[in-house]
C-alpha cells in the first residue's frame, strides 16, 4: 500500500535540489507546495521523460511496489495510471488491477501538463488535488525553468499541519527525479516563486477579447466580430 516516507537527503539530492521548495500556503481545508528549478536540458526532453513516470516516480510510493505499470496517458482526460502485473503461469505479465493516481486535465506538450488527483494517503479522502507541471525556455533555448505546484483542498481526517509537510516532502522527491539527468542552470532568478509565473495562472497570457457588454457599445462591431479565445490557466 503507498505510504508517505521521510527520506533523510544525501549529498546526490542535493545537487539537484530545488532552487525553491515549500509549502507555500495552508489553512485548515488545504495547501500549496511548489518546487521550482531551472535546468539545462529543453522542454521537449523533459516533456518526454515527464509521460514516462515510470522512469521517475519512485517505488515507495507506489499502490503494487513497482512502477513498471505506471504510464501518463498526456491528453485531457488521459490517465496517470499504475497497473496491478504480475507474472500468469505462462511467464507473462497479466494485470490483475489498476489505480488512477491522476487525471489530465489540461495537456499543452513540452509547456503544461496539469492533473488532478488526491495522491497516497489523500486518496482515501473528500479532497481535490491539482498538480501543474510547466515549463519554460530560455531566450537562447539553453535552459528551461520547470514547476510542480499541487494545491490540495477539501475535507481531509489529516491535520493539515501534519500531511501538508510530508506531502511536500514526497512530491519534492519525485520533483528531483524527474529533473535528475539534468545539470540544474546556475539561474538565481527563481530563489523564490514571487512573481513566477509558471506554477499557477499566467504562463502565456492571451491578448485581450471583446466582451458582448463592448460589443453593444460600438454600433460598428456584430457579434460575428468576437472570436472565442482561450487563455491558458
Amino acid at each position: 500500500m503507498m505510504k508517505i516516507i521521510l527520506l533523510a537527503a544525501t549529498a546526490s539530492v542535493a545537487i539537484t535540489s530545488p532552487a525553491f521548495a515549500e509549502v507555500k500556503a495552508s489553512s485548515d481545508t488545504g495547501f500549496n507546495s511548489v518546487h521550482l528549478n531551472t535546468v539545462e536540458a529543453k522542454p521537449d526532453e523533459i516533456w518526454k521523460r515527464l509521460i514516462a513516470p515510470k522512469d521517475w516516480w519512485n517505488k515507495a510510493h507506489s499502490w503494487s511496489g513497482s512502477t513498471d505499470g505506471f504510464y501518463i496517458d498526456a491528453q485531457a482526460n488521459g490517465c496517470f495510471c499504475e497497473l496491478f502485473q504480475e507474472k500468469g503461469d505462462d511467464g507473462r505479465l497479466k494485470t490483475v488491477g489498476s489505480v488512477e493516481h491522476m487525471r489530465v486535465i489540461f495537456a499543452q506538450p513540452h509547456k503544461v501538463l496539469r492533473m488532478q488527483g488526491a495522491l497516497g494517503p489523500l486518496q482515501s479522502e473528500a479532497v481535490t488535488g491539482t498538480l501543474t507541471v510547466a515549463m519554460e525556455p530560455s531566450d537562447d533555448g539553453a535552459t528551461t525553468k520547470i514547476s510542480f505546484s499541487y494545491v490540495v483542498g477539501g475535507y481531509m481526517r489529516y491535520k493539515v499541519a501534519e500531511i501538508a509537510p510530508a506531502v511536500d516532502k514526497v512530491l519534492g522527491e519525485q520533483f528531483r527525479n524527474l529533473i535528475s539527468p539534468y545539470k540544474t542552470a546556475q539561474d538565481k532568478s527563481i530563489a523564490s516563486p514571487d512573481g513566477f509565473s509558471l506554477d499557477v495562472e499566467n504562463l502565456e497570457d492571451a491578448e485581450p477579447v471583446a466582451t458582448p457588454a463592448s460589443v453593444g457599445d460600438n454600433p460598428d462591431s456584430s457579434a460575428s466580430d468576437v472570436q472565442p479565445q482561450m487563455r491558458r490557466q
